[in-house]
């Protein structure tokens, strides 16, 4: 709808602007090495990081866009913080996301990021229409009120509106709007453990 489009594209142009300035910034530092100009400030290695920030965040956030594999998926995921890490092992072999699909997928690496503050794992298992996705890390744990903004667009619109969790309500929003079924389900191995999200199914 049109507050999703005005997401997307506010978040392009954002996320384009930003990237030009990037690239401006690392000539200048490529050419301070040599010793013909002097950037003191600047770290290439700081404004590789950010390049990859800004590409996860525009695959995201973004208009839609490529079907996404699992090895663009891995690239994309190298603009996650640094304690986070993602195990995409069990993926059924051949797996290619839809691009509707692909870019939840990116949205929920996003949450996870979110759900992991003293870093950890966000592991994926299963196929393109069935996916699950798990996490493991000291304090992990998912957003309160994640269930039912899976569950109910409403919940989610007043979790964007009260800006509660902004990736979370997203997310949910993202994902009801392309009528991919986002849920959850408890941890086969004990309750102390954060519940595992599915996709699909």
């Amino acid at each position: 709808d049109s507050t999703l489009r005005l997401i997307e594209l506010t978040s392009a142009t954002l996320c384009h602007d930003i990237s030009s300035l990037v690239g401006s910034l690392d000539r200048a530092v490529t050419a301070s090495v040599g010793g013909s100009a002097h950037v003191p400030a600047l770290k290439k290695p700081a404004l590789d990081r950010l390049t990859q920030r800004l590409a996860l965040r525009a695959a995201a956030w973004g208009p839609e866009g490529e079907p996404l594999t699992p090895a663009h998926m891995r690239s994309l995921a190298g603009g996650l913080p640094d304690h986070v890490m993602i195990d995409a092992s069990a993926l059924a072999q051949g797996t290619v996301f839809p691009a509707a699909v692909g870019r939840i997928v990116l949205n929920l690496l996003l949450l996870a990021a979110d759900s992991l503050p003293n870093g950890g794992t966000a592991m994926l298992a299963g196929s393109a229409d069935d996916l699950f996705v798990r996490i493991a890390g000291a304090g992990a744990a998912w957003p309160p009120g994640m269930a039912a903004c899976f569950a109910n667009e409403t919940e989610a619109r007043f979790a964007l509106n009260a800006w509660r969790d902004p990736q979370m309500a997203l997310t949910a929003l993202l994902a009801h709007e392309a009528g991919i079924r986002l849920s959850v389900v408890l941890s086969p191995t004990t309750q102390n453990e954060p519940a595992i999200l599915r996709l699909g199914g």
